[in-house]
């Protein structure tokens, strides 16, 4: 699978998940380096690496490549909050040209476990090549869609008599400690 087919097979699953192209929200905050292209929605950040081949070949050029990604990503989750006042999540997906050799798998692992910042993956294409393997890790694409809003079907909500008279006990006695020692002392013994 070429770098263009990786990315634009990336782009139509964050698509799905309700991912918009990145271009003009970055385009004051950071610039964003060759091979990665950046989507949001309205509470994370993904920005996606197309791997050269080369990276993907050994343990410390892998890691070169996820470093200068996480610095990447870093600076723009920290743009983004000190510049726009967003505060949402970090997704870093590496993109590799073929499946990872053996002596490489450890690093893959390694990669994804290290949460610092954001959430990290790496794919490659499967074996057919037709689509990219281990999507399916990708906590964000698989959320369920949104529930469309029913005005109509709302229920209301009410606490149960015990959590009433809770309430009211510790509005008399002013603190949570206080509200312990009565329940203590069998002063509420109904709401036990």
């Amino acid at each position: 699978m070429t770098e263009a087919n990786s990315i634009t097979e990336l782009k139509k699953y964050f698509v799905q998940a309700g991912f918009v192209d990145s271009t003009v929200l970055m385009a004051d905050i950071c610039p964003i380096p060759d091979r990665v292209f950046v989507m949001h929605n309205s509470y994370a950040l993904m920005a996606g690496y197309a791997a050269l081949p080369e990276e993907s070949e050994t343990e410390s050029s892998l890691m070169e490549a996820k470093e200068k990604m996480h610095a990447f990503i870093r600076k723009a989750l920290l743009a983004l909050e000190n510049q726009k006042g967003l505060i949402i999540d970090g997704y870093l997906l590496i993109a590799l040209h073929q499946a990872p050799l053996a002596e490489v798998k450890d690093t893959v692992r390694d990669i994804e476990l290290d949460t610092k910042v954001c959430r990290k993956h790496v794919v490659w294409p499967m074996e057919n090549g037709d689509n990219l393997d281990r999507l399916q890790f990708i906590t964000i694409l698989s959320l369920p869609e949104p529930l469309r809003g029913n005005s109509a079907n709302t229920t209301s909500f009410e606490l149960s008599a015990e959590a009433n008279t809770l309430l009211t006990k510790y509005d008399e006695l002013g603190s949570l400690e206080r509200l312990l020692d009565a329940i203590k002392n069998g002063e509420l013994a109904d709401a036990n």
